[in-house]
Order: C-alpha cells, then structure tokens, then sequence
C-alpha cells in the first residue's frame, strides 16, 4: 500500500516576486492568511502552525497542519505538513517577467487517514485529481483576489 504522492504544481501569478512577497507577508499577518481560497478554509492559525481543510470538490475533505514554516524572501518558503497530509513542501517564487510570477509548489506527503490509505491502490488518480483541482482553484483564485486589491 503506497500512501506516498510527489504533489507538484506551478501557479503562473500576475505579481513581480518582490511585490507577491510583500501580500503574502502582509496575510501571514492577519487571522486568515488564505481568504482568496474557497476550497481551503483555515481553522486556526497561530502565526506559527497554520490548520486548514481543504475540500477536494469530489467528495471527501482533508485536515492538515502547516507548520515549521521558513521564509526565504524572495526565493522559497518550506513547511511541514501534519494530519491526514504528513510531510514536506517547498514553494519556490520565479520571476517570470517583470509584473509575473511563477510559485512552484513541491509537496511530498503520505496519507494519515485510514481510509485513504486502504484504497490507495485504487483511488490514487482520484486523490492526485482532487488536489489538481483545489491547486488550480487556489491560482485562480488568488490572481483574481490580487486584482481586486489592486483596485
């Protein structure tokens, strides 16, 4: 029963590093440093460990702690992942050009929750679907909420 998955994404935003860096911050300074994400609704957040679920839209939700989080302005910010997630990410911002940004998100993790991982085998595909979906929920997202700050 493998309950491992390389999750790899990359979010194309409309922010310079620099710029995308400073609202990130900027969040990571309020009580809900994700509100641009329908799909994913933090529960508690301590300015250290970050607790959210994360509705796949296919039925089944997930919980997860982010936590030992590490800024590397403007280059990278890693975390470890706690729950039903249990691993490691990495998120890595690109200047694409100037006024664009990439987020490339490396997450390894192994399912915690005891159903997920007796059905591995099988529903792999669909949990590798139901997180593309709420990652290209969360780019969407988030470049439409920038744009509304913007005014």
């Amino acid at each position: 029963m493998n309950s491992e998955y390389v999750l790899v994404s990359r979010w194309r935003v409309d922010r310079g590093r620099e710029s995308l860096w400073d609202v990130l911050e900027a969040l990571l300074d309020t009580p809900d440093p994700l509100p641009w994400w329908p799909s994913v609704q933090v529960m508690a957040y301590d300015g250290d460990n970050l607790d959210v679920r994360a509705s796949s839209g296919l039925g089944y939700s997930v919980t997860f702690r982010l936590a030992n989080l590490q800024a590397h302005r403007p280059d990278r910010l890693s975390f470890t992942s706690e729950g039903d997630l249990r691993g490691r990410g990495v998120v890595t911002f690109v200047e694409l050009t100037p006024g664009t940004s990439a987020m490339d998100i490396d997450w390894r993790v192994a399912t915690d929750r005891r159903w997920m991982r007796w059905t591995s085998w099988l529903l792999r595909p669909v949990f590798v679907v139901g997180h593309n979906i709420v990652m290209r929920q969360g780019e969407k997202h988030l470049n439409a909420w920038l744009a509304a700050q913007d005014g």
